[in-house]
């Protein structure tokens, strides 16, 4: 059983796909496997494909209905204790990532670290203060996360969403169940921009809003609006670091999402 799986999804990628492969085939650390999943792609991207094809543990190349489709496949043939997606357009910080991430100790069930915008080389650093608080914002770069499979296994992506399914995915799994996070210092992948989730906000905003409503009971969905609301307010008001640059700003922020924790802990139990 390797110790790292990686899962890259593509379609009609084959000015991408190369730098992909290179970057995960080049790594140091060679206790991993490599699972491609292909949406059957016309352009090209499979002639590419095969030229590495020895260095894969399963790959196909077929019509699929969508990303989060074609990242439960990948999932169903790993076999390694931590998955990570490096997909088409996404490639490793370096040749020493997975190497680095083994010696850091693998004890967390989800495993996260720095990101890097592909179009503006800007770091993006999970530091955050609760890991509550902003997933109630945000969510986690699954270029930049280790996951254990087995969490995988439990919650397959819901495949009715287009964009938010991994965003529902750490929301079952880190605040709805008592799975452990760590952060690691280090810089993990660059990650695409061009993604639907980051060109369809309208879409986005309206599928999180369903999965507010399929997970949680009317309460907490109220207080979720609440605190998402005086976090957009704050942003505008006080600047976008409020940690950094505003204690004012935070300060609203942080007891809007203690009452979010409260009510979420309270479900818990």
């Amino acid at each position: 059983m390797p110790i790292f799986t990686i899962i890259t999804v593509c379609y009609n990628e084959a000015g991408n796909i190369k730098k992909t492969l290179e970057s995960v085939i080049n790594q140091t650390f060679n206790d991993y496997e490599l699972i491609v999943v292909d949406g059957g792609s016309t352009d090209g991207t499979i002639d590419i494909v095969k030229q590495y094809e020895g260095y894969f543990a399963w790959w196909c190349s077929e019509p699929d209905n969508g990303i989060f489709n074609a990242m439960n496949k990948g999932v169903s043939h790993a076999t390694g204790n931590y998955v990570i997606f490096i997909n088409a357009g996404d490639w490793f910080y370096d040749e020493n990532v997975l190497d680095n991430v083994y010696k850091s100790g693998l004890k967390a069930d989800i495993i996260e670290g720095h990101t890097i915008r592909a179009d503006k080389m800007i770091r993006h650093r999970p530091v955050y203060k609760d890991i509550y608080e902003h997933l109630f914002t945000d969510t986690l770069s699954h270029q930049g996360t280790f996951i254990r499979r087995e969490l995988l296994l439990a919650h397959p992506y819901d495949e009715k969403y287009k964009i938010v399914s991994d965003w529902k995915f750490w929301i079952e799994t880190l605040i709805l169940e008592k799975n452990t996070y760590a952060f690691v210092d280090m810089d993990i992948a660059y990650f695409d921009m061009s993604g639907i989730s980051f060109t369809q906000i309208e879409l986005r905003e309206n599928e999180r809003e369903k999965v507010y409503q399929e997970l949680f009971p009317p309460q907490m969905v109220g207080f979720i609006h609440s605190y998402n609301k005086a976090y957009s307010l704050a942003l505008v008001k006080y600047a976008v670091y409020l940690d950094e640059h505003s204690p004012r700003g935070y300060k609203l922020v942080r007891k809007l999402a203690k009452r979010v924790v409260k009510v979420v802990n309270h479900i818990r139990k």
